[in-house]
């Protein structure tokens, strides 16, 4: 039997290639916000001449999905940027007036430096992208020490208007293509599933990924761990060059279980 996979996180889900009636990216299918009669919003597309519910994966598993994931990380990249904008003006300042310098000077202390020694990704041009933030990085903290110990105000001014244009902005251009990499890389699809004979419902993933064929032998009639909509596992399946355990989504059983599966902040 064929199956279509998608990933959430690191779980791999497949549902029956013979349910899959269309595949079309997010933004493709223009939605509308709907109440029911049991005071829940669903989001509706219109897809061959039918008002069909589309169910995010995400919810229904009461997990971020990357595109929230993704702002979040944004947002984060976007804070600490400005950190070190921040930074280098105290810097100068102090350095300008004679001021006290209270700002962290080990770069792997600041905010930036905790969560970069900490953050983890299977992105491989991210982790490399990220990498080439070290060296810039600590360069820029080192400064601290360097030029308050000049006894020579105007060239220690003048050294650190020469790393704002060149340090600084490394990390600057850093910062800005690590967020258009993380932008690009996340591409919400909805996968139209045929949930009965009348009726056809959404699918939001964050990844689409390979159709695969499962024997018999590959199936697990045990449904222990399984939400309301999983159907069963599927074992010993090889995806991307490595075996991983799939679980086999109902379509039949999505829109019952979403009731039960969604948060409280999709009820009005």
């Amino acid at each position: 039997m064929e199956y279509l996979s998608f990933r959430h996180h690191q779980q791999h889900f497949a549902v029956p290639i013979s349910s899959v009636r269309f595949i079309a990216a997010e933004n493709a299918l223009p939605p509308t916000q709907v109440a029911t009669g049991n005071s829940r919003l669903f989001t509706m597309v219109e897809y061959d001449g039918q008002a069909c519910p589309v169910l995010s994966l995400a919810r229904l598993l009461h997990q971020p999905s990357a595109s929230a994931r993704s702002r979040e990380l944004l947002a984060l990249l976007q804070a600490r940027e400005q950190d070190h904008r921040n930074w280098l003006a105290a810097l100068k300042e102090a350095l300008q007036h004679g001021r006290p310098f209270d700002q962290q000077r080990d770069p792997d202390q600041c905010a930036f430096g905790r969560w970069y020694l900490s953050f983890t990704t299977t992105d491989p041009q991210l982790q490399h992208l990220l990498g080439r933030f070290d060296a810039p990085h600590r360069r820029l903290h080192a400064l601290a020490g360097e030029l308050l110990a000049m006894s020579g105000r105007e060239q220690a001014l003048a050294i650190l208007h020469d790393h704002e244009h060149s340090t600084l902005v490394k990390l600057q251009d850093l910062f800005a293509e690590a967020r258009e990499l993380i932008q690009g890389s996340v591409r919400p699809t909805v996968i139209m599933l045929q949930s009965s004979a009348t009726q056809v419902i959404g699918l939001k993933v964050d990844d689409v990924g390979e159709v695969f064929d499962c024997g018999p032998q590959q199936a697990d009639a045990l449904t222990d761990f399984l939400p309301g909509f999983g159907n069963r596992w599927l074992k010993n399946i090889r995806l991307a060059g490595h075996e991983v355990t799939v679980m086999e989504i109902s379509p039949a059983r999505l829109l019952s279980s979403a009731s039960e599966s969604l948060p409280e902040t999709d009820r009005l």
